[in-house]
């Protein structure tokens, strides 16, 4: 049985991260300082809520980007469900050149496009919780008297999307209480977002007629509702 796709528009994306941001009050309830774009299903979305953002707290956030693939070792079979992650690029922790840059005190928005298996962010989160916890032990080596304490950085996670299915992967309970930013749940089908596609034009009729046949289900179930 052939999966079904969804294809999802840049205008819905974008509309769908306005709305999250307004309605579960992202700003004010988790106050971001720092957003990490998971590559490369990621790097748009955190743009278009960094826009959102900047209009809730007056400036534009500074983001990061981390780099993550599911990765099986029988390509010809892959499956993400089986596959585990692996790291493609990391963040620079570095200060010799001045670019490195330290997650003390940051509350830091993880942003990818889609919430499937979970063991992409599982990983993001557990990977960014240990480098924080081995800064934290190199700032309190070389403190010094009178120097103010360790601040221990917050992480949150924002997706667009949030597949309704079990998931492989876990957050920590905290996180997912109070943190965990999803801007609609889905089924568990094949999603095509528009930065993949060849041909946009034909990428925003197939999200069209998605819209479309949509709604017409929904007319016919309130109809058939009364």
């Amino acid at each position: 049985m052939a999966i079904e796709k969804m294809h999802i528009s840049y205008n819905e994306i974008h509309q769908a991260i306005a709305d999250c941001v307004e309605e579960k009050d992202v700003y004010d309830s988790f106050k971001p300082t720092l957003i990490i774009a998971i590559g490369s299903g990621g790097f748009i979305p955190a743009r278009m809520l960094r826009t959102f953002l900047k209009a809730k707290c007056g400036k534009s956030l500074p983001i990061q980007t981390i780099g993550l693939v599911l990765y099986d070792d029988n390509l010809d079979k892959y499956d993400p469900e089986t596959a585990v992650v692996r790291k493609t690029q990391w963040l620079n922790y570095s200060h010799g050149e001045g670019t490195g840059i330290s997650l003390q005190g940051h509350n830091i928005l993880i942003v990818d496009e889609v919430d499937d298996t979970r063991k992409t962010l599982s990983y993001a989160v557990a990977e960014l919780a240990k480098d924080a916890e081995k800064q934290r032990h190199e700032y309190e080596a070389r403190r010094q008297d009178g120097e103010p304490e360790w601040q221990q950085p917050k992480l949150g996670v924002f997706v667009v999307h949030n597949k309704l299915k079990d998931k492989k992967g876990s957050l920590p309970a905290e996180l997912l209480e109070k943190c965990y930013f999803k801007c609609m749940d889905v089924p568990d089908n094949w999603i095509v977002y528009p930065w993949d596609a060849l041909d946009i034009g034909l990428h925003q009729q197939r999200a069209d007629e998605r819209h479309a046949g949509e709604r017409a289900a929904k007319k016919a179930k309130a109809g058939g509702d009364k």
